[in-house]
């Protein structure tokens, strides 16, 4: 369906993130993320095309990121420029500010990849830069991202870590509200949009990520 204007530009949405128990392995294996922790589909919002199941969680030691993605033939990457391969993108304003169109110190835009470290298997994450940036964040150190990946006959899984510590502006406590953006990028499938859309500036201007609220608690029952 085409639409005039984007539907997400008429109303901001505000996601849960519910804190983990325990901390999640992150091996690539998914069978620990249970449906409470899975993101909303707001990529049909707008009526975008959804092919990956994200899910996301939290506790006073980090931010938690999975997406299982289908896949039988093996994942392909691009290190030098990887939205041309298989690869998650990831941006997080750690103070939701969603006023400035600018990004801070808070910001951060990362790239974690399936594949494509040692042995071009094991995967890989990094910051990058956002452009335009009236304040740069600070450079997050190896030990501050964790990442890893696995595929089976049907789809590879995909974990991403990141150190509540090394967040700039982070609070890790029930209530707090960050800002998060999400695009999936997949060879066969094209891109997968969460949190913002594709007719936003969404890799510089942080006030078009999806709003996301730290809660505890278990999901509540439907």
């Amino acid at each position: 369906m085409d639409y005039e204007f984007p539907p997400a530009a008429l109303f901001k949405t505000i996601s849960h993130c519910r804190r983990c128990e325990q901390t999640p392995r992150i091996d690539g294996h998914l069978g620990e993320w249970s449906s409470a922790f899975a993101l909303p589909p707001l990529h049909e919002l707008g009526g975008g095309r959804g092919y990956a199941n994200l899910s996301m969680g939290w506790d006073e030691r980090g931010l938690y990121v999975a997406a299982e993605v289908p896949r039988v033939e093996p994942v392909v990457v691009n290190r030098q420029n990887p939205a041309a391969g298989d690869a998650l993108e990831l941006f997080i304003d750690t103070r939701a500010g969603q006023t400035g169109h600018r990004a801070t110190q808070f910001c951060y835009h990362l790239w974690a990849l399936p594949g494509g470290g040692a042995g071009r298997r094991n995967a890989v994450i990094w910051q990058t830069p956002i452009r335009r940036a009236m304040r740069r964040s600070a450079p997050l150190a190896a030990g501050d991202t964790r990442v890893s990946a696995q595929q089976d006959a049907e789809s590879y899984g995909l974990e991403v870590a990141l150190d509540a510590d090394a967040l700039l502006g982070l609070e890790a406590r029930p209530g707090a509200r960050i800002a998060v953006a999400i695009v999936m990028h997949d060879v066969h499938n094209g891109r997968q949009f969460w949190g913002t859309t594709r007719d936003f500036p969404y890799e510089r201007d942080p006030s078009t990520w999806g709003m996301v609220e730290l809660v505890d608690g278990p999901a509540p029952k439907v």
